[in-house]
């Protein structure tokens, strides 16, 4: 669905993420009705978190955004005379070769409660990166594009600059919002957690101290 462009990058990232909460969910139904699962087979490939702690990892390359004939307006900022240009029309938006790489990692945590001190499997966003190779906006229908768009070219540098930020803070904020999620139902259920991916609070590595 996401190759085909039916969900967007922060869908396909909280739908994953949501899975496995998801799982955590049914193998504890499960075990409260007495259901037998099968024994699972051993694998090569067992999860360590000593030797590498990451629960998910999302890289999306060669990403090309586009946005056509959407109604813009541009004036001068307040105050605004009679005498002052206005330009209204449609234009069009193209971000070309978006990165962007994540990686979400489960450690330790501790908190104190109470007065006693309490360990807990935490997802901790690691690692984040987003790039972009240029923005290209277009200006179209206002009656002067060509003085529009020359202006634009002169500030392309800057303008991708700030799409680039922009799209990091969004992507970011969508991230924490849904780690945030995540951890609260993990902390009401550590043990499900734990049995799921098949390790102990002490295969974990400490990183952060909550007073």
């Amino acid at each position: 669905m996401w190759q085909a462009s039916a969900i967007s990058d922060f869908e396909l990232l909280e739908t994953a993420i949501r899975e496995v909460s998801y799982q955590i969910q049914l193998q504890k139904e499960r075990e409260e009705q007495g259901i037998e699962l099968p024994p699972q087979q051993e694998t090569k490939h067992h999860f360590n978190p000593r030797l590498d702690p990451t629960i998910l990892f999302l890289d999306i390359k060669n990403l090309t955004l586009l946005l056509e004939e959407f109604g813009f307006r541009v004036e001068k900022g307040e105050p605004l005379t009679i005498f002052d240009p206005v330009f209204e029309g449609c234009g069009s938006i193209t971000v070309k070769n978006v990165s962007i790489s994540l990686k979400v990692e489960v450690k330790k945590e501790r908190v104190y409660r109470g007065g006693r001190e309490t360990p807990r499997p935490v997802l901790q966003l690691a690692q984040f990166e987003v790039e972009l190779e240029k923005v290209k906006l277009e200006f179209m229908e206002t009656g002067a594009d060509w003085i529009l768009n020359a202006v634009l070219k002169g500030f392309c540098h800057q303008i991708t600059e700030i799409v680039q930020e922009n799209l990091k803070e969004q992507i970011v904020k969508q991230v924490h919002t849904v780690l945030e999620q995540v951890n609260n139902f993990v902390d009401a259920n550590p043990d499900l957690l734990m049995h799921s991916l098949g390790i102990t609070m002490k295969d974990l590595d400490e990183t952060v101290v909550c007073v």
